[in-house]
C-alpha cells in the first residue's frame, strides 16, 4: 500500500491519481508561492517546468503575467490532461504549450528558456549531474533554475522509501559541477534552491 502511494505520487494515473492531484493542489500551492517570487518572473520571459502536476503553477504565472511564454513536460498521462484543461484558455491562445513526455529522453533543450522550475520533482531523478547538465543547456545566459525539494528528514516516511533524498549540500555541489553560479537556498521550511547561469 504505502510503495503504492508513493508510485502515485511519482506518476499519478487512474482513480487514485485523481485523488493524489487534489492533494498535490493543497499542498503545493504554498510552494509555488515562493518559488515563483524565487524566479523573477517578468512579463518577456520564457517558463519551462518540469513535472506541472495538475498545471497549477502555470495557472498561477498566466494570472500575473499575461505576456510570458510557458513550455512543460510531465510524464503522467493525467496530470497532462488535467493541466491542460485547467490552462485551456491559455493552450488555445499558444501562451502555454504542455508536453506528455519523460523530461530525460526529451528534446527540450532545443529551446532556450529565461526560467526553469520544479516543485517536489527532485526526488524521482537518479542522476542529478545528467539532468543538470541538460537544464544548463536549457538556459540562457543569466537565466535562473529554481528548485524545491522537502528536507530529507521529512521524507522518512513508508511512502517514500524509494524517493532519492538528497542533501542540501549534494543538490548544490551537483549543480555547480554543471557551471551553474550564484547557487543559493532558503530554508523555510523545506528548500527553495536558486541557481543562475
Amino acid at each position: 500500500m504505502y510503495k503504492a502511494l508513493g508510485q502515485q505520487l511519482r506518476k499519478p494515473s487512474g482513480f487514485f491519481g485523481k485523488l493524489v492531484s487534489k492533494l498535490l493542489l493543497l499542498k503545493n500551492k504554498q510552494f509555488y508561492v515562493k518559488i515563483l517570487n524565487e524566479l523573477e518572473l517578468k512579463s518577456e520571459d520564457k517558463i519551462f517546468e518540469i513535472g506541472y502536476g495538475p498545471g497549477q503553477g502555470i495557472k498561477m504565472i498566466t494570472h500575473k503575467l499575461k505576456n510570458c511564454k510557458i513550455h512543460g513536460i510531465d510524464f503522467s498521462e493525467l496530470m497532462y490532461n488535467q493541466a491542460i484543461k485547467r490552462n485551456r484558455k491559455f493552450v488555445d491562445r499558444n501562451i502555454v504549450g504542455l508536453t506528455f513526455g519523460d523530461f530525460l529522453t526529451s528534446e527540450t533543450e532545443q529551446e532556450k528558456y529565461n526560467k526553469i522550475f520544479c516543485v517536489n520533482v527532485i526526488y524521482f531523478w537518479s542522476d542529478l549531474h545528467t539532468v543538470f547538465m541538460k537544464i544548463y543547456a536549457m538556459l540562457e545566459k543569466g537565466g535562473i533554475f529554481c528548485i524545491y525539494m522537502a528536507h530529507e528528514n521529512d521524507l522518512k516516511m513508508k511512502f517514500t522509501i524509494e524517493f532519492n533524498k538528497y542533501s542540501i549540500e549534494k543538490v548544490i555541489d551537483e549543480l555547480k559541477l554543471v557551471g551553474f553560479i550564484n547557487v543559493s537556498f532558503k530554508f523555510v521550511p523545506g528548500y527553495y534552491i536558486k541557481a543562475v547561469k
